[in-house]
């Protein structure tokens, strides 16, 4: 081959390969900005699926909020009725209390009463007696017969004694605080205390 061919062959082939490379710098570019929307077109849906799961977490908790606030009204309800059902129990056993109280007082005055009822009926028939002993020998034997208030209760009379409250006397013998009071008194009047 001659020289000159060989320059000619190099030349067209410069020539083409120089038409071929804009060709490719376009291609490129064309790949680039379609890579370019493609990325914005990914990072859109990314910023939509974001926003939109914002808005899910948003209504989420909104309703949670509802949640907790209608639980804790009913709590305060629920607390506030438990409170009043605690007065209502606390008034009820006050009540109760009171009357306790008094049936016990009553209790006790009815026995003292009794008890002073029937001391009293004992003195009085203890004076007609003595009386009518003084005319008669036999009431006197019987009189000797009964024992007197000492004897009835030597529990007592020993506690007594020792110088025990009226209140621990009438929890060692099992009676009431007026009848320990009202024997005492009873004994006083016999001379025998």
């Amino acid at each position: 081959m001659e020289p000159w061919m060989i320059v000619v062959i190099l030349g067209a082939a410069a020539i083409v390969y120089a038409l071929m490379l804009p060709k490719r710098q376009v291609n490129k570019t064309a790949d680039k900005e379609q890579m370019v929307r493609e990325v914005e077109a990914t990072l859109e849906q990314y910023m939509a699926d974001i926003e939109r799961e914002n808005e899910e977490l948003v209504e989420l908790i909104g309703q949670m909020k509802q949640d907790m606030t209608s639980r804790q009204l009913a709590q305060q309800e629920q607390l506030a009725e438990m409170r009043q059902r605690l007065v209502q129990l606390e008034q009820q056993h006050t009540q109760a209390e009171t009357r306790l109280s008094e049936v016990e007082q009553g209790n006790r005055l009815a026995a003292s009463a009794s008890a002073l009822g029937t001391q009293q009926e004992t003195a009085a028939a203890a004076q007609e007696s003595g009386q009518s002993a003084a005319n008669d020998t036999e009431t006197g034997q019987e009189e000797a017969k009964q024992p007197s208030i000492r004897d009835r209760y030597p529990e007592l009379f020993e506690l007594h004694a020792q110088g025990k409250s009226m209140e621990a006397i009438a929890k060692f013998t099992g009676l009431q605080k007026g009848e320990v009071q009202l024997i005492l008194q009873l004994a006083k009047r016999e001379g025998s205390l």
